[in-house]
């Protein structure tokens, strides 16, 4: 799974950054081209994803 980062923070559901971490309120994409394709248009970063902390 692969989320997209941004400045300080990932991209939510919402399409909004947001500093949450919990994979249920992320945009999660299930491959890494679709991920960076993403990120690229709106000047972000692929990340991997395995387990996320709920902090």
């Amino acid at each position: 799974m692969y989320v997209v980062k941004v400045l300080h923070g990932y991209i939510g559901k919402e399409g909004q950054r947001t500093r949450e971490k919990d994979p249920e309120k992320l945009l999660v994409f299930q491959s890494k081209q679709e991920s960076d394709q993403f990120a690229t248009k709106i000047g972000g970063r692929s990340k991997h994803i395995s387990k996320m902390r709920k902090d």
